[in-house]
């Protein structure tokens, strides 16, 4: 698939397996995030400039990790423009072509939207470090793991 805006970036890549349960995830940290947290974990993503663009070396990221990784996990979704969610899509759907799931690390407070329902998993919630991340039972954090037609909130699995 043509990717539409190719204006996403990336500051860095890398296995965790600590994102998803159950998945050995291939982690893609997306430049560009306008949540502007107050105690974001990496402040470095709020700039849209910062990092390589992604469709340089996605499809390379990828076949460099298949035989390590489950999901392609995406933290971040970049500056919430119509061209980047056309543009994470195509990504979304090239990962899906290879075998990978897919999740999103969104960092905002919201319901999830008809465009993310390419994704396997969904993670909301803006990072409140008074109430700790998806580990801790008081986070306004949540992972939604997709089943069938609807997402089911798994936050849960982090602590069990």
């Amino acid at each position: 698939m043509e990717y539409l805006a190719k204006k996403l970036r990336y500051t860095e890549f890398g296995i965790s397996h600590a994102e998803v349960p159950g998945e050995s995830c291939l982690c893609i940290y997306i430049s560009g995030c306008p949540n502007k947290c107050p105690d974001c974990y990496y402040p470095l993503l709020q700039s849209p400039s910062e990092g390589e663009l992604l469709r340089t070396y996605y499809e390379d990221i990828l076949d460099l990790y298949s035989h390590l990784a489950t999901c392609v996990c995406f933290l971040g979704e970049g500056d919430l423009s119509a061209e980047s969610r056309n543009e994470m899509i195509g990504y979304v759907e090239k990962a899906h072509d290879k075998g990978f799931s897919c999740c999103l690390y969104s960092g905002r407070d919201i319901e999830i939207k008809s465009w993310m329902k390419c994704f396997e998993y969904v993670k909301t919630g803006s990072y409140r470090k008074a109430l700790g991340g998806l580990e801790k039972s008081s986070t306004n954090q949540r992972l939604f793991k997709k089943m069938g037609n609807q997402y089911i909130d798994i936050t849960k699995s982090f602590s069990e």
